[in-house]
């Protein structure tokens, strides 16, 4: 394989995860916006700051006790007027002053002096850690209700930086699970399409062709800062949900769309359509990215020389689970690359066509 051939098979790889971990980022922020796994995150880091404990992801689906500091801190007016119904019923998102407020009304359940700041504290109970790290705290404010809020909000700000690295590892593990999914649908086997790219000169070139025209239109950067944006976009209210979802459901038409023109070009899914020509003539004509070792026998009919099978729903599921025995390794492979994110491989997708651009150029002179 010369060089030249390489890049493009890197190429044409490197395209095809952009693609697909475009949309698995889009499925991954559908369920975050759906399951309100922001709010839980949030909810997970404020509990760990005051009651000093690991929270794991099954206890943030429990209530938190009415008489515990959790349960008093989401049920004060400030964070209840965050969230507008039910089904996200704590918010995804706390501003460090609006944190800062809750936690000095709490402390000043006896009063606003200094030992009635402590008292209040105590009567809390927070755990003895973070009883006397917030006592300190009310000890070097010494009796200034604005200097104590400031430390709150920036021990409020510290945590944050750090629930939210929590929570783009779980997003990781998400992404990984949703990788398996989509490349078993959509029949993306690292291994395959290596393979294909390398020998399929035709393949090869027209999926470098599509890379450079996705890249050229900046369609790439579009999707990628719609998602951000979407992504920091609160949910609490009734009226933000709807607009959310529209907006997520028209990129992932759009991006359909792009992935549609690869699968024309590399082959189906592993869902069997509902006919199949089989051959003709007694010679195969199945489609290439069929296994026909495989392949359910169905219900076989004949129509002018030519053999058909009409597959059932369980055909389908048999072929489909057959598939992802079969190729699993490929379709993990996958997995853990679009698990990497879109950014990832927008960024070394530039750098490989700036680097096919430079080896054009040295070969032209």
């Amino acid at each position: 394989m010369t060089g030249s051939i390489a890049i493009d098979v890197v190429i044409g790889l490197v395209f095809i995860y952009l693609l697909y971990s475009l949309l698995a980022s889009l499925i991954a922020e559908i369920i975050a916006t759906n399951l309100g796994l922001r709010a839980r995150n949030l909810h997970s880091a404020i509990r760990r700051m005051l009651t000093n404990n690991n929270v794991h992801a099954l206890q943030t689906m429990v209530k938190d006790r009415t008489d515990s500091v959790v349960s008093k801190f989401y049920n004060h007016p400030e964070i209840k007027s965050l969230s507008a119904n039910n089904l996200f019923s704590k918010p995804s998102s706390i501003n460090p002053d609006t944190f800062a407020k809750v936690m000095v009304d709490l402390f000043q359940a006896n009063g606003g002096n200094k030992e009635q700041l402590k008292e209040g504290i105590r009567q809390l109970n927070f755990g003895t850690d973070i009883e006397h790290y917030l006592i300190n705290q009310v000890e070097e404010a010494d009796n200034n209700l604005n200097k104590l809020r400031s430390s709150m909000a920036s021990w409020f700000d510290n945590t944050m930086k750090n629930a939210t690295e929590w929570y783009k590892r779980n997003l990781q593990i998400v992404l990984f699970i949703i990788g398996i999914v989509i490349a078993w649908v959509f029949n993306v086997n690292s291994f395959q399409l290596v393979k294909k790219l390398s020998v399929d000169k035709n393949t090869r070139e027209q999926m470098v062709s599509l890379a450079t025209a996705y890249i050229d239109s900046n369609t790439a950067t579009s999707t990628i800062n719609k998602l951000d944006s979407l992504g920091k976009i609160s949910i609490e209210a009734d009226t933000a949900y709807d607009p959310k979802m529209d907006a997520l459901m028209k990129v992932n038409k759009e991006l359909l769309g792009d992935i549609e023109k690869t699968q024309t070009i590399l082959g189906g899914g592993t869902w069997l359509p509902d006919t199949l020509a089989v051959s003709h003539k007694n010679k195969s004509i199945l489609p290439g990215y069929i296994v026909k070792k495989i392949l359910p026998q169905g219900k076989r009919f004949s129509k002018k020389e030519q053999l058909n099978a009409a597959f059932s729903t369980t055909d389908k599921l048999s072929y489909a689970f057959n598939m992802l025995w079969l190729n699993f390794f490929g379709y993990a492979t996958t997995a853990l690359a679009l698990s990497l994110g879109a950014p990832f491989w927008f960024d070394l997708l530039n750098k490989f066509m700036k680097l096919r651009g430079a080896v054009s150029e040295n070969k032209n002179k």
